[in-house]
C-alpha cells in the first residue's frame, strides 16, 4: 500500500515565480520523487482553513513554509496548531520546513521571533552536530537553501539540535524520534532561489543579495537531504 503524505500548506508561492516553478505541492513532489520515494501527496490549504478531518488521514506529514509569521494573529493559526498537536499524538512522522520548523518549536514550548541578525538567505553552510540514528545524515558540513528573517530563538524542552549555521543556531532540530524541524528550504531549487533573490518586492539589503546570488554558483546538498527526508518520513 502506498503511504499517504499529508502536506499542510501554509501559503502559496507568489507570482510570477509560481507560474515558472510551481507551488509547494509541486516542489515537494519533485524533491521526494527524485529520491525514489513512494507516496501519494495529499495537500491541505491550511492558510485557507482547510485541515484534515482526522490526524489518521495520512501516514506521514509535512508543514510548508509561509510568508506569515507564527506569532501573527491570523485566524488559521490556532486551528493549525491544534491539528499539529493531534498529528503528534498519533506518533506519525512530522517534518516542519521553515515556517513549519518555527511552528513546531512554538507549539511545543520554544520561542520564534524576527532575528536581530536580519536575513538568512542563500545556499548556506550547516554544521552537523548530531546525526540522527538510523538515517544517512551527512557528517561535517551540509549546504541547504535558506530564505528567512524569523528564526527559532529558544528550542522546546527536550529538543535536540542537529545542525546550526553561523546565522541560525537552531537550524535543524528534533523533538523525540518522530518530529524534525528544518529552517532551510530543501524543496527550493537554485533557479527558484536565484529568481526569488532578485525579486524587488523583498526588502533585501544589497550586500546580502549579492552574497546570496554568489552562493548559488555551488549546488546545495539537495539530493542527499531528499533521501534523508524520504527515510525519516517512511516513504521507501
Amino acid at each position: 500500500m502506498i503511504p499517504r503524505l499529508g502536506l499542510l500548506v501554509c501559503d502559496v508561492i507568489w507570482e510570477p515565480l509560481r507560474g515558472r516553478h510551481g507551488d509547494y505541492p509541486d516542489m515537494f513532489n519533485a524533491l521526494l520523487d527524485a529520491a525514489g520515494a513512494r507516496f501519494d501527496l495529499v495537500p491541505y490549504a491550511t492558510h485557507r482553513g482547510v485541515l484534515p478531518a482526522s490526524p489518521q488521514e495520512c501516514d506521514a506529514w509535512l508543514i510548508s513554509g509561509s510568508r506569515t509569521a507564527v506569532y501573527e494573529p491570523v485566524s488559521w493559526m490556532a486551528p493549525l496548531t491544534a491539528c499539529v498537536r493531534s498529528i503528534v499524538g498519533t506518533g506519525a512522522p512530522l517534518v516542519g520546513i521553515c515556517f513549519g520548523h518555527q511552528l513546531l518549536a512554538s507549539t511545543f514550548g520554544g520561542h520564534t521571533m524576527r532575528s536581530n541578525e536580519g536575513w538568512g538567505l542563500g545556499n548556506i553552510e550547516h554544521q552537523v552536530h548530531r546525526p540522527m540514528p538510523g538515517l544517512a545524515w551527512p557528517s561535517g558540513l551540509l549546504k541547504l537553501h535558506m530564505a528567512h528573517q524569523d528564526q527559532v530563538l529558544t528550542l522546546p524542552p527536550d529538543a535536540q539540535i542537529i545542525a546550526s549555521t553561523a546565522h541560525c543556531p537552531q537550524a535543524i532540530f528534533t523533538l523525540g524520534e518522530r518530529m524534525l524541524g528544518i529552517q532551510a528550504h530543501p524543496e527550493f531549487t537554485s533557479d527558484f532561489m536565484r529568481e526569488m533573490t532578485l525579486e524587488e518586492t523583498f526588502d533585501i539589503p544589497p550586500a546580502i543579495r549579492a552574497l546570496a546570488l554568489e552562493s548559488y554558483q555551488n549546488a546545495p546538498d539537495q539530493a542527499p537531504f531528499a533521501h534523508l527526508l524520504t527515510d525519516f518520513l517512511g516513504l521507501r
